[in-house]
C-alpha cells in the first residue's frame, strides 16, 4: 500500500472524512515538506499541501501528487478548509492532537464547518519501504565508521564533550547530515545516568564509557550505543554486567521476526537480565522504532501487545546502571523480516578496550 492509501485506511478505521496534517515528520512523510510551516490536508478524495509564498514553489516542485494552494491574507487556512469541506460535503475531520497547540485548535475548532476530532498517527510511519530502509541503512553505516574512529581518537585525558564534539564533526565528514538526537558520552559512574549527555568530566583510564549517538541521513535516523573500557576494566563487576547486558541484547536480536509481540522481545533481554540479579537496575523499554524520527512508533516495552510486522525498524537497547558505579548499554537498529531480522548496525558488540 502507499503512503496516502495507509493514511486513508486511518480515516476509515476512524470514521473520518478527512485530516489535517501539521506534525513536520508527517508533512515530510507523505508531501516532502519537511518544515513547521505549513499543513497537509487528506481527504477521502484528494490530497493538498496548504503554504505561504515561502514554500509554494517548493511544494509544487516535491510534490506531484498533491494539489498544493498558497495562503494568503484573504485566502486564509480556515477560508481554503471550509472551501473544501463544502465542495467534498466533509462532516468529520481529524486532527493532529500532540502537534496542534490549544490556540490553534480553538480558533479552528470556532472557523471549521466540521466536526473536529483527535487522532493520532504514531502508527502511519512503523512500516518502511525499500527506499526508506535503504536510507536507515545508510545512516547505520556511516554511525559504523563515526564509532570506528572513535575507538581510534578517544584517550584519557579528554573530556566528554570533546568526544561529543568530534562525533558531531565525524558524522557530517562521513556524509551524515547530522546528529539525529544530543549526544551521549557518558564515562565512569556518570554512566549510570541513561541519558547522561557529554559534560565537562575528563575521562580516565579503567573507566568504562557509554557513547549513544545517531546519524541524520537525508531526514533517517540511526542510533546505536556502545561500552567500552579505557585501557583495563578497573571494575570486574562492570565487566561482568556487561556479558549479561550483552547476552541479553543479543538473544532479543536472535527471536526478532514478524508475529511476535514487542512485549515478547522485551521480556525475552529483561529476563535475562533479572536472572542474573540486576532486574532492578534495568529501569526503561527494551527499544523502539526508528525512521524520520529517532523514537518512532512501536515500542519494545513491558507487555506491549502491538505485533512486530515485516518491514519494521526498530533499536535493541538493554542497559544496566549501577549507582556511584556505572553503567553498560548495547544497541542496535533491526530490520523486522518474514522469518528473522537484519541487524544494520554492524559495530562489534564484543568488550572493547581501548587506548588507556
Amino acid at each position: 500500500m502507499t503512503k496516502l492509501s495507509n493514511l486513508r485506511k486511518l480515516l476509515e478505521i476512524n470514521e473520518l472524512d478527512a485530516i489535517l496534517i501539521a506534525s513536520p515528520y508527517n508533512k515530510f512523510y507523505l508531501a516532502n515538506l519537511y518544515s513547521g510551516s505549513g499543513y497537509v490536508f487528506v481527504t477521502n478524495k484528494s490530497q493538498y499541501v496548504i503554504v505561504d509564498a515561502r514554500y509554494y514553489a517548493q511544494v509544487k516542485e516535491n510534490a506531484k501528487d498533491f494539489i498544493v494552494i498558497e495562503t494568503s491574507k484573504i485566502n486564509t487556512l480556515e477560508n481554503i478548509l471550509n472551501r473544501i469541506i463544502r465542495e467534498e460535503d466533509i462532516q468529520k475531520l481529524g486532527f493532529e492532537g500532540e502537534h496542534i497547540t490549544f490556540d490553534t485548535f480553538f480558533c479552528l475548532n470556532m472557523q471549521l464547518q466540521a466536526l473536529m476530532i483527535s487522532i493520532s498517527l504514531k502508527s502511519l510511519r512503523s512500516l518502511k519501504s525499500e527506499a526508506e530502509i535503504k536510507m536507515i541503512e545508510e545512516a547505520a553505516l556511516i554511525g559504523d565508521k563515526v564509532y570506528s574512529h572513535i575507538l581510534e581518537y578517544i584517550e584519557p585525558g579528554m573530556s566528554e564533550r570533546q568526544v561529543e564534539n568530534e562525533l558531531v564533526r565525524m558524522i557530517k565528514e562521513c556524509g551524515g547530515k547530522k546528529e539525529s538526537f544530543d549526544i551521549i558520552v557518558a564515562s565512569g559512574e556518570r554512566g549510570a545516568f541513561p541519558h547522561g549527555k557529554a559534560s565537562d568530566k575528563i575521562i580516565q583510564t579503567g573507566e568504562f564509557v557509554t557513547i549513544d549517538f545517531g546519524v541524520n541521513f537525508n531526514n533517517y535516523c540511526s542510533d546505536m550505543t556502545r561500552t567500552f573500557a579505557m585501557g583495563y576494566v578497573k571494575d570486574r563487576q562492570l565487566k561482568e554486567i556487561y556479558e549479561v547486558v550483552r547476552k541479553a541484547q543479543e538473544a532479543a536480536v536472535q527471536n526478532i521476526r514478524a508475529g511476535v509481540t514487542a512485549g515478547e522481545i522485551d521480556a525475552i533481554a529483561r529476563n535475562i537480565i533479572k536472572e542474573a540479579g540486576w532486574g532492578e537496575y534495568f529501569g526503561h523499554n527494551l527499544g523502539h522504532g526508528i525512521g524520520i524520527m529517532v523514537h518512532e512508533h512501536p515500542d519494545l516495552s513491558p507487555g506491549s501487545p502491538v505485533v512486530l510486522e515485516e518491514g519494521m525498524v526498530v533499536t535493541v537497547e538493554p542497559g544496566v546502571y549501577i549507582p556511584s558505579i556505572g553503567g553498560v548499554r548495547i544497541e542496535d537498529d533491526v530490520l523486522v523480516n518474514k522469518n528473522s531480522c537484519v541487524v544494520l548496525t554492524k559495530s562489534s558488540r564484543d568488550l572493547m578496550i581501548v587506548k588507556g
